[in-house]
């Protein structure tokens, strides 16, 4: 009984200074959490509630669909790369009320779509405010605003992917049903004109920046990307901010595949995803009391690992249970990356042009999400599948994270480059 007292007293302790930490901090908190929360608006967990609809309505077939979505992506991946590192030198408040904008305008735009065209621009606003700019703004502002607790901000507002995950595909899937596609995306909308645009407002202070740089940073070279993309590093850590979304979005997008693949029910392996959402959130916050006590860049190595088990248990098991032990697991190395892999870029790169920097790793970042898609799908068309998927991401999984190895013991990163 002891044990058990002591055990409750812990998590007690380890809450209450989760909630104390919020409350001393609560402006930039807010500020993180509800943008990641909104950036679920550009995610593909939610816009694929609207395919179907879309499909019959402009009677097109998936696969043209999915070119088309393919093709949104990478632009606003590509637009992202220029846009992202204008954060460094413009005001936040500005800057992030644009952003808003965009996302609500994408939402009406598809809402009123009476062209194929107009979908196409819209599905180009969504990826690129919310998948992109919106993740981009939160990640950069609050880990430039914090040092010393920076992995338990991060820890916290990147918890608002979970929260948006948990809430809106049953909100938005009701209001389909019950309202119509066009309603509902019309209803999001509003929720991004009632609810963020006004808390930008007044949450920011005009004039405010991302934040000054921490330390001496300032006095650092200009940013260039071309010194950045010739930094033997960048390869390294572009491997591990692109490998866990490329593979999770891929596996995520043909459950329906795996499910066959495995004679499991769909049901079954979607109500799975309750174990996902418990390991992303609870491992989520743990991983901020380990970035701060031993760092991001010792965990590299370290965050693929419950994934790693997770394909393992693809790979070897049939029995339905490892379905849900491979979502949790796949959850856990989710919940750390996000806070992991921030704090690694600001520990390697300083937070001076944490921007433009950014920018470029998020740019990698949006592309491996659409390039899984497409590779696993052919794959799957071609007879090869999973027999062949699950091993190669093992490999791959175990590749990445001996990339992450070196950066354990890397001192910060100098991009002597001043050319753009």
């Amino acid at each position: 009984m002891d044990g058990c007292d002591s055990h409750r007293n812990g998590c007690g302790r380890f809450l209450a200074a989760y909630f104390r930490f919020c409350f001393d901090n609560r402006k930039w908190i807010s500020f993180g959490f509800l943008l990641t929360f909104f950036s679920s608006f550009g995610q593909t967990f939610l816009l694929s509630l609207y395919v179907p609809r879309i499909l019959d309505e402009f009677a097109i077939s998936s696969g043209f669909f999915g070119g088309l979505y393919a093709l949104a992506t990478v632009a606003s991946a590509l637009t992202l790369l220029h846009v992202g590192r204008i954060i460094d030198r413009v005001d936040l408040r500005t800057y992030t009320l644009w952003a808003a904008l965009v996302l609500m305008v994408s939402g009406l735009v598809m809402a009123v779509s009476v062209h194929i065209a107009m979908v196409f621009v819209a599905l180009f606003g969504l990826r690129f405010a919310g998948q992109g700019l919106f993740s981009h703004i939160s990640n950069t502002t609050i880990a430039r605003q914090f040092d010393a607790t920076r992995g338990k901000a991060l820890s916290i507002t990147s918890l608002g992917y979970s929260t948006g995950e948990g809430i809106f595909p049953l909100a938005v899937g009701m209001l389909i049903a019950y309202a119509g596609w066009r309603n509902a995306l019309i209803t999001t909308s509003a929720a991004v004109a009632l609810v963020l645009i006004p808390f930008i407002w007044f949450a920011l202070n005009a004039g405010h920046r991302a934040s000054a740089p921490i330390g001496d940073d300032a006095a650092g070279p200009a940013f260039s990307r071309r010194a950045l993309l010739r930094d033997r590093h960048f390869y390294l850590l572009a491997a591990n901010v692109g490998f866990l979304p490329f593979l999770v979005t891929g596996l995520f997008f043909h459950q329906f595949a795996l499910a066959d693949f495995k004679r499991w029910d769909l049901d079954w392996l979607s109500a799975g995803f309750v174990g996902f959402a418990v390991g992303r959130t609870v491992f989520s916050l743990l991983s901020g009391q380990l970035i701060d006590r031993f760092s991001a860049r010792k965990l590299l190595p370290a965050y693929l690992i419950p994934v790693l088990g997770g394909l393992l248990l693809l790979a070897t098991m049939d029995h339905p249970w490892a379905g849900f032990l491979y979502l949790f697991l796949t959850g856990i190395s989710v919940g750390m990356s996000g806070p992991i892999k921030s704090a690694a870029l600001v520990e390697l790169y300083g937070s001076a042009h944490l921007g433009g920097i950014r920018s470029v790793f998020t740019t990698v970042m949006v592309l491996s999400t659409a390039a899984s898609p497409l590779l696993f799908g052919l794959l799957i068309d071609g007879g090869w599948g999973f027999p062949v998927i699950l091993p190669a991401g093992m490999v791959l999984t175990v590749a990445v994270s001996m990339a992450g190895a070196p950066f354990a013991a890397s001192q910060q990163i100098t991009l002597v480059s001043t050319t753009r």
